[in-house]
């Protein structure tokens, strides 16, 4: 028997997810330094706004459930960074800071957004902590998930799993194989809805992902160390590291040394997650981001 895929709202409840309503996001995009990045709008514009960035290779919807968790109280708008989701590739394949930071500057620009609360996920952390460093005046708090300025090991190794993941199937069923046999973390269920994201159909009859495929080998990085530690010096914004216990990406020495560098700075693991946090364990994850909010 083929397992029917959970709706957000039947995943959230079944993963904790503390929410209260069923929201569903507007679909949106705009043209910024001459391609169209395209996001979702969970709506209430009137309050403050929450931006989220996404990892590599994941899209807008990896944030549902944190999305979900925090409508009520925000303006929650997650990006498709250029070259994910529906926004647009990069013809040559860049997809470092020199171009992921002209978006984003560009696109809240053009959205007027300030009194910003920044959360990023892998790439999309790394490019949050160079955004909030570049433009202290926009970002209100910053909440950065499993990456630093400096990694235990290679990153393209220690998160290797989505490039195990075939290219391209004849069925989505295959997909969902692979996924499963990567990350146990997540059910069947649970993760057909996701990748239902992530996936799409192409005119040839094969299964493929959303992102573009030079995102397998591309450095989302291209500056080093020296010069994003040199930025983490700048941040000046409230900063919450947020780490998966089975991640080990990120060494406690690590996180202490972005402690030295920034003035209001705390660092907590969420226990049973991966590199993946806020999907692994996305009660948890929230429940550590709103106490952080709160105070």
């Amino acid at each position: 028997m083929t397992e029917k895929p959970l709706t957000l709202y039947e995943a959230a409840r079944k993963m904790g997810v503390i929410f209260e309503e069923e929201a569903t996001p507007l679909e949106k995009d705009v043209e910024v330094n001459g391609i169209k990045l395209s996001y979702l709008d969970w709506g209430n514009e009137d309050k403050q706004t929450m931006l989220l960035l996404h990892g590599r290779t994941n899209s807008a919807h990896t944030w549902d459930f944190t999305s979900l968790a925090f409508h009520a109280s925000y303006h929650v708008i997650a990006l498709n960074q250029r070259g994910h989701g529906d926004s647009d590739w990069h013809k040559d394949g860049d997809y470092s800071l020199n171009t992921n930071i002209p978006d984003i500057e560009a696109f809240v620009k053009k959205l007027g957004l300030n009194n910003i609360i920044l959360v990023g996920h892998s790439m999309g952390a790394r490019n949050s902590m160079v955004f909030a460093s570049r433009n202290p005046d926009l970002v209100s708090k910053l909440v950065l998930v499993d990456m630093a300025p400096e990694t235990v090991r290679d990153e393209l190794d220690t998160i290797r799993g989505w490039r195990r993941l075939p290219e391209r199937a004849d069925t989505f069923d295959e997909f969902i194989d692979a996924a499963l046999a990567i990350n146990p973390r997540r059910t069947r269920e649970q993760l057909k809805g996701s990748l239902s994201h992530q996936l799409r159909l192409y005119p040839d009859g094969k299964w493929s992902w959303k992102w573009d495929q030079a995102l397998r080998t591309a450095d989302t990085n291209g500056w080093g160390p020296k010069i994003l530690w040199e930025h983490v010096e700048k941040i000046i914004t409230p900063t919450l590291l947020v780490l998966g216990s089975e991640s080990h990406l990120i060494s406690p020495e690590i996180a202490n040394k972005m402690g030295s560098k920034i003035k209001d700075f705390k660092w907590e693991y969420v226990e049973g997650a991966g590199h993946q946090v806020p999907g692994d364990r996305p009660a948890g994850f929230q429940e550590i981001v709103r106490s952080f909010l709160n105070q």
